[in-house]
């Protein structure tokens, strides 16, 4: 006994046993043989033909055993063929089978390798760190709103002055409006006494329209003689 390795006398059959085949390979390999038989089922085939018609030819001659003994190799061509089909059938099951499990190992491996890979991603992070980042992130959004409130609030002397100057304005306005209700109304002018004439028109009187034809008429009479007197 080795001890310090493997059991120098391990037979050949376990240590091929440990030996990983390639599933790739296999199912290659399988494919091959498969293709194998089918070449090898189609030369037999052609032979049971061969047989059967070379059979005939003796039953024409009338050479009956001849003919009997190309059946017999007909048959024995024929027990071949289903031999090569049945390993074929065999064959194909395990070449499905091996594909089968390939597909299915890619995918547990694939599966695996995302397990792993979310488990990296959240390595550092779990629910109970997710809800605590969240209630910092609504403290840190209040914490913001009241320091804006409180830089967007007047100072309260400013907020005094303010008031003041309302109240003062509010004031004037009392004023001028209680002026404009109080206020004395102008005093029309004196009508004139009883007893006292009116005073006397300094302008033109107006005619009607006959006074103003009689007065171009004198005034026309008047003028010629005016020519007359300084024709003399």
């Amino acid at each position: 006994m080795n001890f310090f390795g493997r059991p120098r006398n391990q037979p050949a059959r376990q240590q091929a046993r440990q030996a990983t085949p390639d599933v790739a390979q296999s199912i290659l390999k399988l494919r091959q043989t498969v293709e194998t038989l089918d070449k090898r089922e189609s030369h037999i085939q052609k032979k049971v033909e061969a047989q059967m018609l070379e059979a005939k030819q003796r039953m024409k001659k009338g050479d009956k055993r001849s003919a009997l003994y190309c059946m017999k190799r007909k048959k024995m061509f024929e027990g071949e063929i289903d031999k090569i089909r049945g390993a074929r059938m065999t064959l194909e099951q395990q070449m499905m089978a091996l594909e089968s499990s390939a597909t299915t190992m890619e995918t547990f491996r694939a599966m695996q390798e995302g397990n792993q890979a979310m488990r990296s991603v959240r390595a550092n992070v779990d629910a109970d760190r997710v809800v605590e980042t969240m209630d910092d992130i609504r403290d840190e959004i209040e914490e913001a709103n009241d320091i804006s409130a409180a830089i967007g609030q007047p100072l309260d002397d400013a907020l005094e002055d303010d008031e003041a100057l309302l109240a003062e304005l509010n004031e004037m306005e009392q004023l001028e409006l209680e002026e404009s209700l109080l206020g004395t109304p102008a005093v029309p002018a004196a009508s004139p006494a009883l007893g006292e004439l009116p005073a006397v028109p300094t302008g033109a009187i107006a005619m009607g329209a006959g006074a103003a034809v009689e007065e171009d008429e004198d005034l026309a009479a008047l003028r010629e003689l005016e020519a007359d007197m300084a024709a003399a």
